[in-house]
């Protein structure tokens, strides 16, 4: 005994210590392995930041080079700074900033303001006091040359310069500086390299005051006392105070990489040092690379190498301990011989020794297979572990035995909770017993089933998923095991809701959309024709609905048709559809609604529902409605042509001032085609030349003479003649029409006025209106200055009237836009003041010249007090904010002597001229050159 445990012992502790020692060996090496790689990866992580600052950096400065070379080129530019004329400064500042923009992406352009992304500055120390203290613009003087480099703003922000000196026949005039920020070049490594990063400052460079006012300026967080020695001024990630502590921003070794832990999730960490144009370090670089999943990945293999490790040295030890135990048997069989035999234990020896050298070779046979087999578990498991399919292996009796990664993601249950169940844990409400039946049946039956199942989550989410089935059999046919692949529909099923939500649902009100309201209006006349029923169509639409777009802006007109759909929903039968067609155009269709007289009472209960007025944001919002109605069979055979009816009676409610309901009569198609023809013949009245322009004269209440006239557009009609702007102007605004004709009226009047200055008429002024439309385009301004070109008239011969309820919309992009047209020269006017909603403190800020009251306060002056009041109140407020005021309307020598007592500027109206001709215009304006007239009639 004592010799069986000392061979076991001589063979089978070496082993296990063997085993043991590469296990630890080839641990730890795989472990430094990965360690290195992932710090080598972060190296050339860090590497490629350094390398895109770099080049971006250069790419930026090249590109600030050329775009100052431009601006030095500028000749104008340089003569208004010889002269050192800054009127002529800003007046060449327009057409340059265009220029440089356009060609090197400049957004601002200006002279004094604080530095801002692309922006130039113009120093002349002696006319404005600039001091120059930036490296640069030292650089600039002391060599006579252009100086580019990145430098320290005062509060904290790293700015790219180019500055070069301008200089004349006596001498330097000034610096001419460009900057930009390179903000975005560090947003740019974390979003082309996938690298967080942030950035600091040394403190001793900075003034805390200073710093945080900066940063709460850019909208940046500004905390001072984070770190000790220095100020964070860019970051795209939020670091603990504790975390940013370990990384050292001063005194690290170079390249020094640090190991940090972030809300569960690990981090490497290095800096780079930042310097400015000078040379001198001014702060640092943290670049940061996420390793988390790499980490994971790591331990992830490590685990499963071990257990197959273990496992393949414990078979290897049984092996050893199986043969080590045989062998003794042997041996001790061989000794009895020798002893009993004699001669014989020789041969028996050899023999012995035979079968040790072929037991030798089964085990090193055996030892390959395991390796085979060793290679195709480590596939099949990553090919198992890795699946974005669900996989489930159960045994016979459908106890769960293996699942992999994606059952888990998709269940939300850990393996070691679903091992040993069965798979009804996830077993939802949505089918019966009988569909379970019919899917084991069929497992039974054939081996596999599959099909679309709804099965519930760990957290009790219910999802659907398509589940494939096979039943594993042995050879003699016997199912072992059980194999369940399974894929989430969740995200499919999501995707068609969604489509069809967009499909047949209105997005802002969440109403059906036309679609859907046809498909059940086809249905409803099925229904009707089947029962000899009557289905109505009410089509609605709101009065005056623009003006509350125009006047409380868009996002409030929107959040009024959710609400007001809301109230409409609550006013019709669960049976019958609400639809929104667009804009404000709603359809209801009634299915069954009996006689005419129940749709009239649907019809007028809508009235009543929408006379209550809406409450939104303090806003109190009157609306009212304009209704059609139209009846199957009554009035149309086809849903198509019942809608269409239905509108037509809308537009004829409408008509009648809206706020009422209309059934359809067949005298509307001969209104609505009447409509058509002539919208039809519109749109082509540019082409074919039809459109002319009428003046009306403004006269000067001072002098008594025509000092500018108003261009009014009239249609020519072949056939018609004249036709009233009431009548067309609402159809070229409704057809968008109101843009290439409002150019028209643009160019021409200033053609005209041209020709008049040429052929020696007294310098005239003439007044444009510019519609909505129009005014909104964003080259408004370059519009204006090509027709100005065109016609060779100086822009103080034009201007332009808007009404106060386009002043009001998108201020910001109001008063850049009249900001433009005012450097062009060109006067601007508000044309109906006082009637809209005008707001003061807007009105102070724009360029305005001259205000218009309006002719419904003219009208009634020398009898209304409230009129009288008005008016006198605008010419107050226009003198006050230094402009001029003009009233319209004009038709009485009573009203006349009202406004002239009160000091207003100018008149028009009947009392002196009606719109008239060209030619017509020209000669009211000679005549009264030749008499010397002012006011009245030429004699004869």
């Amino acid at each position: 005994m004592i010799e069986n445990i000392s061979l076991k012992a001589r063979i089978l502790l070496p082993l296990a210590l063997v085993l043991a020692i590469l296990l630890g060996a080839f641990h730890y090496s795989l472990y430094r392995h990965e360690k290195t790689d992932a710090d080598h990866r972060f190296m050339d992580d860090m590497q490629a930041a350094k390398n895109f600052y770099q080049r971006a950096l250069a790419r930026r400065s090249e590109k600030l080079g050329a775009t100052l070379t431009a601006i030095l080129g500028d000749e104008q530019l340089q003569a208004a700074l010889r002269s050192k004329d800054r009127d002529a400064l800003l007046k060449r500042a327009a057409p340059l900033f265009r220029q440089l923009h356009d060609r090197y992406g400049i957004t601002h352009l200006y002279f004094e303001d604080a530095a801002r992304v692309n922006v130039l500055r113009v120093h002349q120390p002696e006319r404005h006091g600039d001091v120059i203290d930036r490296y640069t613009t030292l650089a600039a003087e002391k060599t006579g040359k252009m100086a580019i480099g990145a430098e320290l703003g005062p509060i904290g922000t790293f700015t790219l310069r180019a500055v070069a000196p301008l200089r004349d026949d006596r001498g330097l005039i000034g610096y001419v500086e460009l900057g930009e920020e390179i903000e975005d070049m560090l947003h740019g490594i974390k979003d082309i390299l996938g690298i967080e990063n942030l950035m600091t400052i040394d403190k001793q460079l900075l003034a805390s005051a200073d710093w945080e006012s900066g940063m709460r300026m850019l909208g940046r967080k500004a905390d001072w006392n984070r770190l000790p020695g220095a100020a964070i001024v860019h970051q795209t990630m939020d670091l603990p105070s504790g975390q940013l502590m370990r990384i050292q921003f001063d005194g690290s070794p170079r390249n020094a990489v640090t190991e940090l832990e972030i809300g569960g999730r690990s981090f490497l960490a290095a800096v780079l040092p930042i310097a400015d144009v000078a040379g001198r370090r001014v702060g640092n670089l943290a670049v940061l690379r996420d390793t988390t999943q790499n980490i994971e990945e790591m331990n992830t293999t490590l685990r499963a190498l071990s257990l197959f490790y273990l496992a393949l040295a414990g078979t290897l030890f049984a092996l050893f301990y199986l043969v080590t135990q045989r062998v003794e048997r042997r041996l001790e069989e061989a000794h009895l011989r020798s002893v009993n035999q004699g001669l014989e234990r020789e041969a028996l020896q050899a023999r012995h020794i035979a079968e040790l050298k072929q037991e030798r070779d089964r085990l090193r046979r055996a030892q390959e297979e395991l390796q085979q087999s060793e290679k195709k578990l480590r596939l099949a498991a990553k090919v198992f572990d890795n699946s974005t399919e669900g996989i489930i292996i159960t045994d016979a009796q459908a106890n769960i035995l293996q699942v992999n990664r994606a059952f888990t993601d998709i269940t939300g249950y850990s393996e070691a909770e679903a091992i040993g169940r069965n798979p009804r844990l996830l077993r939802s409400d949505r089918h019966d017993a009988a569909f379970f039946l019919d899917m084991w049946a069929a497992l039974v039956e054939y081996g596999n089933w599959q099909g679309e199942i709804w099965n519930r989550r760990k957290n009790g989410e219910a999802y659907p998923e398509w589940l494939s089935m096979i039943a594993i059999r042995d050879e003699q046919g016997e199912t072992t095991h059980y194999l369940g692949v399974f894929a989430d529909l969740t995200e499919k099923k999501l995707a068609e809701a969604h489509a069809h939500q967009l499909a047949y649902f209105d997005p802002l009100t969440e109403l059906p959309n036309r679609l859907l309201l046809e498909e059940r209006l086809k249905q409803a006349l099925a229904a009707a024709q089947s029962n000899n029923g009557l289905v109505a169509v009410l089509c609605l639409n709101l009065d005056r609905f623009k003006t509350i777009n125009d006047t409380l802006g868009h996002p409030f007109g929107d959040k009024l048709l959710r609400v007001m759909a809301k109230r409409l929903a609550g006013h019709i039968r669960n049976s019958d559809t609400l639809a929104r067609f667009g804009g404000d155009e709603f359809a209801i269709v009634l299915g069954d609604v009996g006689s005419p007289q129940h749709a009239a009472l649907v019809a007028q209960k809508v009235l009543d529902a929408l006379a209550e007025p809406f409450d939104l944001d303090g806003q109190e919002v009157f609306v009212t409605p304009s209704i059609g109605v139209a009846l199957y069979p009554l009035d149309a055979s086809s849903k198509d042509e019942l809608i269409q009816h239905a509108d037509t009676a809308m537009s004829h409610a409408k008509t009648r001032g809206g706020n009422n309901y209309c059934f359809y009569g067949a005298e509307m198609n001969a209104t609505a085609s009447q409509r058509l023809a002539l919208e039809t013949r519109l749109r082509r009245a540019l082409e074919r030349d039809e459109f002319v322009l009428h003046y009306q004269p403004q006269i000067s209440l001072h002098s008594g003479r025509i000092v500018g006239m108003e261009a009014l557009l009239r249609w020519q009609h072949p056939e018609r003649g004249l036709v009233a702007p009431g009548e067309f102007i609402p159809l070229l605004e409704e057809t968008g029409l109101i843009v290439p004709v409002g150019e028209w009226v643009l160019r021409s009047a200033c053609a005209q006025n041209s020709a008049w200055l040429a052929a020696g008429m007294p310098p005239l002024r003439v007044a444009v209106n510019l519609s909505a439309r129009q005014f909104r385009q964003s080259d408004l301004a370059a519009v204006a200055e090509r027709a100005l070109l065109d016609a060779r008239l100086a822009p103080e011969h034009l201007e332009l009237e808007i009404t106060e309820s386009i002043m009001i919309q998108d201020v910001q992009a109001t008063i850049t836009t009249l900001h433009r047209l005012h450097a062009l020269g060109i006067q601007i006017s508000i044309d109906d003041f006082g009637t809209g909603y005008s707001s003061l403190s807007y009105l102070k800020q724009l360029p305005i010249g001259k205000i218009k009251i309006d002719q419904s306060f003219v009208r009634d002056i020398c009898t209304d007090p409230d009129n009288s009041a008005i008016a006198n109140a605008i010419v107050s407020l226009g003198h006050s904010l230094k402009m001029q005021v003009i009233a319209e309307g004009v038709e009485t020598e009573a009203q006349l002597a009202h406004l002239s007592a009160q000091g207003c500027d100018e008149i028009q109206g009947y009392y002196f001229s009606r719109p008239l001709p060209a030619e017509d215009f020209a000669a009211l304006v000679r005549d009264g050159l030749k008499w010397g007239n002012g006011f009245g009639r030429q004699p004869g």
